[in-house]
């Protein structure tokens, strides 16, 4: 039987492989920020993943996805729930170079007006205390779960200025009359050009700052300083 070529041509690399060096680590060049990353913190979000695991490989990307299984989490976020229902409540991020403009949108709470004040489509908007994190979960309509936002504080007043003083993170799920398999998106600047997002679960939304100061230290463990 005939082997086809494109499995021939895979063999062909994979025996010239012991001939290449493979390293645990791979390097990104993000603007002009270099990280090298441990190959275990790489989701393998494709067959040929292993590739960007061969020594001396850069990549000059603008951005690069990691991820931390639960396990590695929970002993420094107090708290963190690594697993539910035989599933692994990893984080997966993503870090991405960004301008000024995408800056500046980050900051901007004008995109909030609306559902906070509940105008423009969300006049039946429906707000839930979380019991578990204390914080509160902004619904478009009422009975309607599918998508929302997490306040630390009630929508009610005067719209805060700054962002980080209400804005938690935004949730989806997989259904749209009740919570389920819940998972929410947050931000962090990690620099003046670098932008962090990454999801974790409402379960443990709960310990989303003390995660962003753990992403944050293993950022900047990867993080090459060029002196």
């Amino acid at each position: 039987m005939k082997m086809p070529v494109a499995l021939m041509y895979l063999f062909l690399i994979c025996g010239a492989l012991p001939q290449v060096a493979l390293s645990a680590e791979v390097t990104y060049n993000v603007g002009s920020h270099t990280f090298v990353v441990p190959k275990n913190n790489i989701p393998d979000l494709s067959p040929w993943a292993w590739i960007k695991s061969i020594a001396g490989l850069d990549e000059d990307v603008d951005s690069f996805i990691f991820e931390f299984p639960g396990k590695d989490i929970q002993p420094y976020v107090k708290g963190y729930v690594p697993e539910k229902n035989a599933i692994d409540q990893k984080v997966i991020g993503a870090i991405y170079h960004v301008d000024s403009v995408e800056r500046a949108r980050f900051y901007d709470v004008k995109k909030y007006a609306d559902i906070w004040h509940a105008n423009n489509g969300y006049e039946t908007r429906e707000v839930v205390r979380d019991q578990n994190s204390g914080y509160y979960l902004v619904y478009e309509k009422e009975g309607y779960r599918g998508t929302f936002y997490v306040f630390s504080k009630p929508p009610e007043g005067t719209l805060p200025g700054n962002k980080e003083d209400f804005f938690v993170a935004s949730c989806s799920g997989s259904s749209v009359t009740e919570l389920k398999h819940v998972g929410c998106s947050k931000q962090f600047l990690f620099a003046d050009d670098l932008m962090v997002d990454f999801s974790i679960s409402l379960e443990n939304l709960k310990s989303q700052s003390s995660v962003t100061s753990f992403l944050e230290e293993k950022l900047a463990e990867w993080e090459v300083q060029i002196k």
